[in-house]
C-alpha cells in the first residue's frame, strides 16, 4: 500500500484523490486515511530538522534526568522497583528516540502523551522534591510543547491523535 501511495503522489495526485482511488482496495478506511495523511513525500525544512534535533536532545536529557531521579530517590527506598523503573525508562527512551528521529506522527503524538504524564508525576511529588520537580516539569513541558509544534508543522492535516474529519465526516488531508 505504501508503494502505491508513493507512486500516486509522484503522479501529482492530491491526498484526497489518492484516498478516493484506494478506498475500494482497503478494508479499513481509517488505516488508509492514516497512511495517506502521515506519508511525507518531500523533505522537511532545515528549521524543522534543527528543531527536531533539539527535541531529540531534550528527549535524551529528560530520560537522563528521570533515570537520575529514580536512582537517587527510588532505589534507596525500594531497590528492585527502582531498577525496574530505570530499565523501563531506558527502553521507552529508545522507542521515543527512534520515533522522533524518523519524524513519525506516532512518535510525536506518543512523546507528547509521555511528557504530559511525566509532568503530572513531577507535580505530584512537588511537596517531597521541590527543586527536582520544577526542573522535571520544565523539561517535560518544553519537550511536549516542542514536539507538538513540530507535529503540527509536519502534519497539519492530523489532529491530536488521528486524521481530522470535517463536519460531514470526510477526512481532511490538505
Amino acid at each position: 500500500m505504501d508503494y502505491q501511495i508513493k507512486e500516486l503522489m509522484k503522479q501529482g495526485l492530491s491526498r484526497n484523490e489518492i484516498f478516493e482511488q484506494l478506498r475500494k482496495q482497503s478494508g479499513n478506511q481509517m488505516r488508509l486515511a492514516n497512511k495517506i495523511a502521515t506519508f511525507e513525500p518531500g523533505s522537511s525544512s532545515r528549521r524543522t530538522v534543527l528543531l527536531n534535533r533539539v527535541l531529540l536532545t531534550l528527549c535524551l536529557l529528560q530520560a537522563c534526568f528521570g533515570i537520575w531521579v529514580i536512582y537517587s530517590n527510588v532505589v534507596p527506598m525500594d531497590e528492585e522497583f527502582g531498577w525496574q523503573g530505570i530499565v523501563a525508562t531506558f527502553i521507552l527512551t529508545i522507542f521515543y528516540f527512534v520515533g522522533l528521529f524518523r519524524m513519525s506522527f506516532t512518535g510525536y503524538a506518543s512523546f507528547i502523551l509521555l511528557c504530559i504524564s511525566v509532568a503530572a508525576g513531577y507535580v505530584y511529588f512537588f511537596n517531597y522534591f521541590p527543586v527536582v520537580s520544577v526542573v522535571g516539569v520544565l523539561l517535560a513541558i518544553s519537550g511536549g510543547a516542542l514536539s507538538y509544534s513540530i507535529k503540527v508543522r509536519l502534519f497539519p492535516h492530523m489532529g491530536f491523535m488521528d486524521v481530522k474529519k470535517d463536519e460531514n465526516g470526510t477526512y481532511i488531508f490538505e
